[in-house]
């Protein structure tokens, strides 16, 4: 199903939810739907809970950048119509929230449509940005398509680097070795900023820790670390999914800040992509600068919020 999808993302896999939902569903009514041909083949699947009387995605912005319905032909507008009589249909539902929609969605129009068309009073808000950038063939190509100053900045900043010592970036991939290296990576993300620190709370731990796991069972997993004379002095740990690499969390040692540990793992990483053929690089969510720095462009994400009318009751 996921592979026939616009633009499907490891946050899509089944993986991803029942991991999500096993740390942080208790408080939450599971809502799995689904829409089938005449000839019984899947056509959709909307992964949805409920909080009291509101209906939204499985999963929170905290630690979910993209949301979408699975839609096998996503120009088949009878699914979405089908899926909003369905959720118009819960008389104990009064909020529908669909966060971190990608702007090329097009649940976000055929959504709004017949939710309106029912009644709903819908509200369409730009949530967030996700900077990304579209790879080329080369890494040449790549250094190339940076503004100069950026191009002059990241080659300085490597040859800095070249003289602090013995420098390598080590990706890991496999179950095993992200399991056992997950330590270091909670332990530079927390190191990284107080936001980070406070980010990075028990429970969200054991989250990062068996979702990167059980990605790595599927082969998704890339978990990166940048080593300056055998240290470990950054992290940053990412996923694929269908050409897509996706920055998901990262780290680093503020006493290496004045060698730009963080930024060039990431373009290491950008490297990375490139020579496994990746087609985007994605940041995700946020406008951090290192993202533009690195040549990223933004891509919006949308929140669509549909609030019953008293008049659509019937």
């Amino acid at each position: 199903m996921i592979q026939n999808c616009l633009e499907p993302t490891f946050f899509d896999h089944l993986v991803w939810h029942k991991t999500w939902w096993s740390e942080f569903g208790n408080d939450f009514e599971l809502k799995l739907l689904a829409a089938y041909s005449e000839s019984g083949n899947m056509k959709l699947i909307a992964p949805l809970m409920v909080d009291g009387d509101e209906i939204s995605f499985i999963g929170s912005t905290d630690l979910v950048d993209y949301h979408d319905f699975l839609i096998k032909e996503p120009l088949d507008v009878a699914c979405i119509q089908s899926l909003t009589q369905v959720i118009h249909g819960m008389k104990d539902i009064n909020k529908i929230c669909l966060e971190s929609l990608p702007e090329r969605s097009p649940t976000i129009i055929q959504f709004r449509s017949y939710a309106e068309q029912l009644g709903w009073k819908v509200e369409i808000a730009q949530e967030d940005v996700a900077p990304r950038i579209e790879l080329p063939s080369t890494w040449d190509d790549y250094m190339t398509s940076l503004r100069k100053k950026d191009r002059h900045e990241l080659r300085r900043k490597f040859r800095r680097l070249e003289e602090a010592g013995h420098t390598v970036q080590v990706e890991l991939t496999s179950p095993v070795d992200v399991e056992n290296a997950m330590a270091d990576f909670i332990r530079l993300h927390r190191m990284s900023t107080v936001g980070k620190e406070q980010f990075m709370t028990r429970q969200r731990e054991r989250f990062f820790r068996n979702v990167s796991v059980e990605l790595a069972k599927e082969g998704l997993t890339r978990l990166c670390f940048l080593e300056v004379n055998n240290e470990r002095v950054a992290a940053s740990l990412s996923f694929v999914c269908k050409g897509v690499r996706y920055l998901y969390n990262s780290g680093y040692n503020p006493t290496h800040s004045n060698l730009s540990v963080g930024l060039l793992n990431h373009a290491l990483a950008i490297k990375s992509s490139i020579e496994s053929g990746h087609s985007v690089f994605d940041f995700m969510r946020g406008n951090e600068a290192y993202k533009y720095h690195l040549g990223g462009i933004d891509r919006q994400i949308c929140a669509v919020t549909a609030l019953r009318q008293s008049d659509s009751m019937n």
